[in-house]
């Protein structure tokens, strides 16, 4: 009788083993999951800001050039080179219109 006491023990502790590591097992599959998305999300943040950065480098580029420079002064902020004579048409209608453009039918 006792030693079927001692075996009906061995397998409820051997069952509680078993099942614990089922549990344990599931629950890290189930952290894994969520760490590959982590993952996943941050190479697709990583690939975008890669991105983002390319376009800044390009745009920092095209406004070190000089021509851009210069167009830059003259339009926003409206300096001129040396030399330069800057003129203001105060009555633009003087400087008369444009004629409209007329559509012709042909007749074959």
């Amino acid at each position: 009788m006792r030693k079927r006491m001692k075996l009906f023990n061995l397998i409820v502790i051997a069952f509680m083993i078993v099942a614990g590591g089922l549990v344990t097992l599931n629950q890290l599959e189930r952290d894994i999951t969520v760490l590959q998305d982590v993952a996943r999300e941050i190479r697709l943040r990583e690939i975008k800001v890669t991105s983002v950065n390319g376009e800044l480098n390009k745009e920092i580029s095209k406004k070190d050039d000089e021509a851009y420079i210069i167009e830059l002064a003259r339009t926003q902020y409206g300096y001129l080179m040396p030399g330069e004579i800057r003129f203001k048409v105060v009555n633009p209608e003087a400087l008369g219109t444009v004629p409209e453009a007329r559509i012709v039918e042909e007749n074959p």
